[in-house]
């Protein structure tokens, strides 16, 4: 459970990714107060949520990317 707040490459927390899942947490806490809510609202929700997983992934992709560029260059 600790891993969606800690840096997989350090180990430690990550101020980011804690308050990231904080506002998903409440994100869904609020959604599932609300059961009853219009169809844009689902769109809006699943969209802040889930393309925040797709930058986040976007941005690990790429700074991997730089990471290796920078080793190779070093080599």
């Amino acid at each position: 459970m600790l891993d969606i707040f800690k840096n997989p490459q350090s180990g430690k927390f990550s101020h980011s990714k804690i308050w990231a899942n904080v506002a998903c947490a409440a994100a869904t806490y609020k959604f599932i107060a609300a059961p009853d809510a219009p169809s844009e609202i689902w769109a809006i929700y699943l969209g802040i949520v889930g393309g925040y997983a797709v930058a986040r992934s976007y941005v690990s992709v790429k700074r991997q990317e730089v990471e290796q560029e920078a080793r190779h260059g070093v080599d």
